[in-house]
Formats: C-alpha cells, structure tokens, sequence
C-alpha cells in the first residue's frame, strides 16, 4: 500500500512540475542566435559607418578618390573610403592582410554556423530522449499501479507481474520463474535459468 502510495504521490507532483514550470522543449534557439548576430551586426556596421565617414572627411582619401576615378575606377566615394581604411590605403601589405582577414572571417562565421547547426542536433535529440524517458517513466508508474514492473530479459523489456506467487510462468511465448522472495528468472528453452532485472 506503502508504494502505491508513493507512486500516486510521485505522478501527481511530476504533473504539477510541468504545468508550474512548462515546456522547455520549444525553445527557439534559432531566434535567439538571430538575435545576437543582428546585434553584433549592428555595432559593427555602425564602427564601420563612422570609420567611413571620417576618412569621406579626409582630404589624403579625397584626393586618392579622384586619381582612382581619373583611371576608370567604378567604385562610389563610399565604397572607396571602407577600402582605403581596410586596406591601409592600397598598400600591398595592407592587401593582403585585407584579403586574409576575409578568408579567415568567412572560414570563422562557417565553423560558426556548423557548431550552431551541431548543437541544435544535439539539443533535439537531447529533448527527444528525455521525452522518451519520461513517456517510460509515466509507463512504468501505470505498471506499478496494476502490480507489474518492466524487467529487462535476455529477449528485450517485458513486463510481468511482481505480485505473483512463486512458480513458473509464461508470457508473449517466453518462461520466466519467480522464487520464493519474489526474484525473476528468464528460463531458456534448454531449461537454464537466468535471473533479471528490473529495468529497461
């Protein structure tokens, strides 16, 4: 009576945890990644909005301007500032340290969004298996309930009766005998015995 007790108790408080506290499994992680990136997309576009129009202000970069479109340069006066700025002022080493930058940003933002993408797998199957233990738990409260308890057989899970009395038994095709102290023994075709457990 004792463990009936207990498990009425044990349902009735994991029911009441879940509507006080609710779902966690609807995150949306997505959304809040987003967030961040747009953030930090922010600032950066705004340092960079302010470090182009202080050098749209300086004459060395006005000048530049008009010789790059003197020789056929496309690029408007706004374009040219970000890259004079971000190359140093054209200069081959600031080229290169330009171009490398890029590749490591973009190499960065790639391994950035494969992690992302490996802890959203992550995070489902996590949910995935604690929603799959607790549909096991809620189970195996209803099979105490009625006097049984999974045991875990050399054939899988099966559930049996732990208010028998002593002797062998038959289930789904399968023998199992109970001794005296309500122990469980899967018996073999070959009449071997092994005992079980209970447990998935």
């Amino acid at each position: 009576m004792r463990k009936l007790i207990t498990l009425i108790a044990l349902a009735l408080s994991t029911h009441a945890a879940w509507a006080q506290y609710g779902d966690f499994t609807n995150m949306d992680m997505t959304q809040m990644y987003n967030q961040h990136v747009q953030q930090t997309n922010a600032y950066f576009q705004n340092r960079t909005q302010q470090m182009v129009q202080s050098n749209m202000s300086n004459p060395q970069v006005q000048y530049a301007y008009q010789q790059y479109l003197a020789q056929g340069g496309q690029a408007s006066f706004e374009q040219f500032a970000y890259l004079y700025a971000a190359t140093g002022g054209f200069s081959q080493q600031g080229m290169r340290n330009y171009n490398q930058t890029t590749q490591n940003i973009n190499a960065q933002q790639q391994n950035a969004w494969n992690g992302y993408q490996q802890a959203q797998q992550q995070r489902q199957q996590a949910v995935q298996q604690w929603q799959n233990g607790y549909s096991r738990n809620q189970q195996e409260a209803g099979n105490y309930l009625n006097g049984q308890a999974t045991y875990s057989t050399p054939t899988g899970p099966q559930v049996l009766n732990y208010t028998n009395q002593p002797g062998t038994y038959q289930q789904n095709g399968q023998t199992y005998y109970m001794d005296a102290n309500g122990n469980y023994y899967y018996v073999y075709p070959n009449g071997t015995v092994q005992p079980i457990q209970r447990g998935w």
